[in-house]
């Protein structure tokens, strides 16, 4: 049928207009179905099909992925390194009468094939040998044969390093004798070591390390421009003599001649710092009339800021200044320069930030030192702002929609405090049998409000003076209470929570957040549906919705070696541990608190939690091209519950399956264990253990769209046994035995600033299945694929 379609499509000149979204998809199908099966178009004798590039590297210490950015001429792109998507693409587009959808498709899904070039393939080998000379090795070889099979090419390129060039001495040609002095002091970090192999790339970092470290010790008017090196490689020892030189102002055009007198560097200290917390662009030259002058620290050597204002400040000064690195009497440092620009962004309240230097000048300096005068332009946002959001909602398979109502105060004490104030609410369509029937159980019947208040405070809420704490660690400070009802057929649940915490940054990969104080009170009214939905009622999984309270700290690390601005590998780990209810149970001893028919202590006459719980994230992004990552992800986690209660809160246990988890099953529906149910009665599936591994592969089809081939594996378990679900509990010697693992595509699209992805998964082993049945053995039908909505990447 499919074939059909394609010829009826291909051999009649159909107007674009006729076609449906539906008939598009069965393209797209056949494409990839058929597509790979298509003859390519008729070729000349003398034309060939590139089919690949390898590279073949002798005698040198070379990446070949460094090499591969000088191809002059790749292939056509593969999807996993196999399939030709865009060229197949391109190549049904061309069969037929041509119209305009077939135009569309070649002009941006196809892509037409490469036909090898030779004369590429030469420019190619001599762009290796420059490269391999930067990278020392003065005397490589580099060439290409090519091997054909049939209309198709593949180009085996040869490089040949031979002995490398090494470093044998470093000397430094500085006149001026305090730049000269700066620089011999940081030479045990420099890049340039002897008996290193020459790489003209390093000589450039060391160049660009040299600037910014003398930018940091205040030398504002410093350059790059002003490095230069010298290499000697005439001494016949394969050695290379460097010499690093650095003119003065007054050489700049001249050819260098060694020690002369011309004008040195100068060294800037800060003079005076200029706030102008009401600047407008549109105002210039505008005039204030107003001046005050901030002192810190209270005494006469502190730093003075000047804020040039009109009528009273709307923003504290003392709540700017802490966020200005760069004082008065001390050097200039460009990282100071930049984290003062990135501090008041942090505060959320200009949307125009702008600083300017200016020399300052005085006569009773020498030559070597100069005075800057800061201005700080600022140009503030509103400070109310509101927001109302829209949504659809697929919540495990549960259709519904919801709304947002956001309101926000960005200087509610006038320090920069952000009063956030969100109102949610939602409708959701919830069944206990499948999803087809879903449709007619209009209208919804699971619905869900809730209010959040929180104020976010740009300073440290703790008895720790600001003068303590490094003025880079930006502490932040957050105090937040809301309240959640959600009512379910099966049961209704309200959350009182309050939470007091501060995060901190050691620096600019690792990350700290601390919650002192996290108190939620859950009260949960059971239905019947509930206790039916439950194997023989399990006290285990009921006792998981009662009432309880928790309270308790919480500590989380994250280090991330991501750049923002680059395509690169880099790694990322997050770590969390709570402790909760040793507070409340010392409290409670003390107090003499009631005890209920289980013997638990009550507050309040509920029950409170006692945990232990950590876990922790893992992931690794291998950037394979500009567009093409492989992410590796690893997690896992265990909470012990003890002393007061046996038994995990829900709300902190864990959880498989979903669009962040083990794709092929949707939420709450994997585990525990090797735990199956003949019956297939609905509940959510808890645990106190979850190890999980992913790999996924992602990749680029087409503008904003992506896609995404992945992996998952993983499971959850009880701590203890429990005989109402055999084989639930966790077993280090076979938990290895019960990961499920399932597999699946995903499609995305990708608008920078926001993702919507869709992720179809099927299960390829299902641990609750019974013995000699785990392993998928056909391939899977359409209820067998599990789809996933979500918002931003899994991981």
């Amino acid at each position: 049928m499919a074939k059909f379609v394609l010829r009826y499509f291909f051999h009649n000149n159909i107007s674009v207009n006729r076609f449906t979204f539906y008939k598009c998809m069965v393209f797209l199908t056949a494409v990839l179905l058929f597509g790979g099966c298509m003859p390519a178009r008729r070729l000349s004798e003398d034309e060939y099909l590139l089919s690949r590039n390898n590279i073949e590297v002798h005698d040198a210490d070379i990446d070949q992925h460094d090499l591969r950015n000088y191809i002059r001429q790749t292939p056509n792109r593969r999807i996993l390194g196999v399939y030709r998507f865009h060229l197949n693409v391109y190549q049904l587009a061309k069969r037929g009468e041509e119209n305009r959808l077939k135009r569309w498709m070649k002009s941006t899904m196809g892509e037409p094939p490469v036909i090898f070039d030779p004369i590429a393939a030469e420019q190619t080998a001599e762009q290796f040998r420059l490269f391999l000379q930067n990278k020392g090795y003065f005397n490589a070889e580099t060439g290409f044969r090519v091997d054909t099979t049939g209309n198709r090419v593949r180009v085996n390129y040869e490089v040949k390093g031979n002995q490398p060039y090494t470093i044998r001495h470093i000397d430094y040609n500085i006149p001026d004798a305090q730049l000269k002095g700066f620089v011999f002091a940081d030479t045990v970090h420099s890049l340039i070591e002897r008996g290193e192999r020459y790489d003209a790339e390093v000589l450039q970092e060391e160049r660009q390390r040299i600037t910014r470290n003398l930018k940091d010790d205040g030398f504002f008017n410093f350059s790059r421009d002003y490095i230069f090196f010298r290499v000697d490689s005439t001494l016949n020892s394969q050695q290379v003599d460097i010499e690093l030189m650095i003119e003065n102002p007054a050489d700049r055009g001249r050819s260098f001649a060694g020690e002369n007198e011309g004008r040195p560097h100068k060294r800037y200290r800060i003079n005076e710092v200029f706030v102008f917390p009401e600047y407008t662009r549109l105002q210039p030259d505008q005039e204030f009339r107003d001046t005050t002058r901030l002192q810190i620290n209270d005494n006469e050597q502190g730093p003075v800021y000047t804020f040039l204002h009109n009528g009273e400040m709307r923003i504290r000064p003392q709540t700017i200044a802490n966020n200005i690195l760069l004082e008065q009497g001390e050097f200039y440092s460009l990282s100071r320069h930049e984290l003062t620009h990135r501090y008041l962004a942090g505060l959320r309240n200009f949307r125009y930030i702008n600083m300017q230097f200016e020399e300052a000048r005085t006569e009773s300096l020498p030559d070597s030192l100069g005075l800057l005068n800061m201005r700080v332009e600022l140009t503030r946002s509103p400070a109310n702002a509101f927001t109302v959001e829209a949504e659809g909602l697929n919540t495990a398979g549960n259709l519904g929609v919801g709304a947002n109502f956001l309101f926000q105060n960005r200087n509610v004490f006038r320090g920069a405090e952000m009063l956030n104030l969100r109102l949610k609410g939602a409708l959701e369509m919830s069944g206990e049998s499948g999803d087809t029937d879903v449709f007619r159980r209009l209208p919804f019947n699971t619905a869900e409000m809730g209010a959040e208040v929180s104020i976010d405070f740009p300073k440290l809420l703790f008895p720790v003076r600001m003068e303590r704490l490094s003025r880079t660690a930006r502490p932040q400070s957050t105090i937040l209470t809301g309240i959640n009802y959600r009512h379910r057929p099966d049961y209704t649940r309200y959350i009182l929570n309050f939470s007091y915490g501060f995060q901190w940054s050691q620096d600019s990969r690792r990350q700290h957040q601390l919650t002192p104080l996290e108190i939620s009170s859950i009260k949960i009214f059971n239905d019947s549906i509930l206790q039916a939905r439950i194997p023989e009622a399990n006290p285990l999984i009921l006792s998981r919705y009662r009432d309880h309270l928790i309270g308790g700290l919480k500590y989380s690390y994250t280090y991330s070696t991501q750049q923002i601005d680059r395509q690169q590998d880099f790694v990322y780990f997050r770590g969390n541990f709570e402790s909760a209810g040793n507070l409340m149970q010392l409290t409670a001893r003390q107090l003499d608190a009631s005890v209920n028919e289980e013997g638990s202590y009550t507050l309040f006459g509920i029950p409170f939690a006692q945990y232990l719980k950590a876990d922790a994230d893992f992931r690794l992004y291998r950037a394979l091209s500009e567009d093409n990552t492989l992410v590796f992800r690893l997690m896992g986690g265990i909470g012990v519950p003890y002393g007061n209660l046996d038994i995990m809160p829900f709300i902190k246990s864990f959880y498989g399956g979903g669009a962040n988890s083990v794709r092929a099953w949707s939420i709450y529906n994997l585990g525990p264990g090797s735990y199956g149910s003949a019956e297939k009665l609905r509940f959510d599936k808890y645990g106190d253990i979850k190890l999980e591994a992913n790999i996924e592969y992602r990749f680029p089809v087409y503008r904003y769209w992506k896609g995404a081939f992945f992996l998952d594996a993983g499971n959850v378990w009880f701590l203890e046994k429990n005989e109402q679900f055999p084989g639930g509990e966790f077993n280090a010697d076979s938990f290895y035995k019960e990961l499920a693992i399932g597999a699946g595509l995903g499609v995305r699209l990708d608008f920078n600033f926001f993702l919507v992805r869709l992720d179809a998964a099927f299960p390829v082993r299902d641990p609750g299945l019974d013995s000699g049945e785990k392993w998928i053995g056909r391939f899977p039908g359409f209820s067998d694929w599990n789809l996933n909505l979500g918002i931003g990447y899994p991981f």
